[in-house]
């Protein structure tokens, strides 16, 4: 595949600092200038896309049956009284607030209290938190959407304190970065699920949607490690690998201010005339990104497709609107899941591996669903919610 990038190529030493944005992206995702990259293959249909199509028909489906994520866990009872702080990279965005339900729940069958403190998408805000947190005493710490080395300093006073932390929503760094660790990492710090999967099953939409033969403009958060490989080992690995007919326009964004977004998206699309799908990373970017659509002239030419999962998405993809796709991750389960590897290392365990259900949701589901806020905070859009009960009888409660 031929590739020509232009713009301003991003710096790595400034990565880091940038990665303190980093989940704003997953968060406000807030997004300014950035580059676009061509790829593209002749041909179309093929073995790629018939496997797209499974893909698609697999993820499609509700989630019936949820097999342990790990060991069975003892003296979880021992926990009860202990306050375990979460600190997500924004507490404003309806993601976080969704998880925040779930998690407070299942600590509670524990009797374990759950103090949340908004990062703020900001380095010293985050700081702060985490160092509540141990002044505190914290039973644990979890970080959501947020790299340890935007806060490195106040993260290893809580090391210091023997307070484990955990981080969600992040990969791990690879080695010489603060906050790296082998594997998932230990029982003092660990990493727990991600958004690549998210991306693959984004692209496997597309592909299916367009028998192999699309023309994508996908839009990707520069400002995490974390969030650029999920675009380009995810969503563009995905396309590479089964759509020898897709041509993907890349569309570079950074956590700068949101009315950037639409210019930048217009931009990009009057460039490429012949654009007929969009991939926006998540949820929380496809207001500025419509507006950019809408702004080219291009609303009646594309198809729109995110992540995440949440209400108003799945309510334009009912209602025929924008979104014609939405990858959602069971946050209700996802909840339970984070509590569960909380538990394990409070207790001194290994964490484990959690499978979060996915969803894909289209117009051929969506319209079995009650789109109510009650219904998003119960998880039952993604199948049946036996996953409490699994976990309840995992941690002898």
């Amino acid at each position: 595949m031929s590739t020509t990038r232009d713009g301003r190529p991003g710096r790595r030493a400034l990565r880091l600092a940038a990665a303190l944005a980093v989940t704003v992206a997953v968060a406000l995702l807030a997004a300014g200038c950035g580059s676009s990259k061509k790829s593209s293959t002749s041909g179309g249909g093929g073995p790629g896309a018939a496997a797209a199509k499974e893909k698609v028909a697999a993820l499609a489906k509700p989630t019936t049956s949820f097999p342990p994520p790990g060991p069975q866990l003892k003296n979880v009872k021992s926990l009860s009284g202990k306050t375990v702080w979460y600190i997500p990279i924004t507490d404003k965005v309806e993601f976080f607030q969704a998880v925040t339900s779930g998690l407070r729940t299942a600590l509670g069958k524990a009797g374990v209290q759950l103090k949340t403190c908004s990062g703020e998408a900001n380095p010293s805000a985050t700081a702060a938190c985490v160092n509540q947190a141990v002044n505190a005493r914290a039973g644990a710490v979890i970080v959501d959407a947020i790299p340890i080395a935007v806060a490195a300093q106040a993260f290893e006073a809580a090391k210091a304190s023997n307070i484990p932390v955990l981080v969600t929503d992040q990969d791990a760094p690879p080695p010489g970065v603060p906050g790296a660790v082998k594997g998932i990492g230990d029982s003092k710090l660990a990493y727990t699920v991600n958004a690549l999967d998210l991306q693959k099953a984004a692209a496997d939409w597309i592909i299916a949607d367009s028998n192999g033969k699309a023309n994508v403009l996908v839009s990707e958060l520069t400002d995490s490690p974390s969030t650029q490989a999920w675009i380009e080992k995810g969503a563009l690995g995905e396309f590479r690998t089964y759509c020898q007919g897709c041509k993907t326009t890349l569309s570079k964004i950074n956590i700068a201010s949101l009315q950037l977004v639409p210019s930048k998206t217009s931009s990009d699309l009057l460039r490429n005339q012949d654009t007929n799908y969009v991939l926006a990373e998540f949820d929380a970017t496809l207001q500025p990104i419509q507006a950019g659509v809408q702004t080219a002239g291009f609303a009646k030419k594309v198809k729109a497709v995110s992540s995440s999962g949440l209400l108003g998405p799945l309510q334009q993809i009912k209602s025929g609107g924008f979104v014609h796709a939405d990858v959602g991750i069971d946050y209700a389960y996802q909840g339970w899941a984070i509590a569960d590897e909380v538990f394990r290392m409070m207790l001194g365990q290994p964490p484990t591996v959690e499978k979060v259900p996915n969803r894909l949701f289209t117009k051929e589901n969506v319209g079995s669903l009650k789109l109510t806020p009650a219904a998003e905070a119960t998880g039952e859009w993604f199948g049946s919610t036996d996953f409490k009960s699994m976990f309840t009888k995992l941690w002898g409660l």
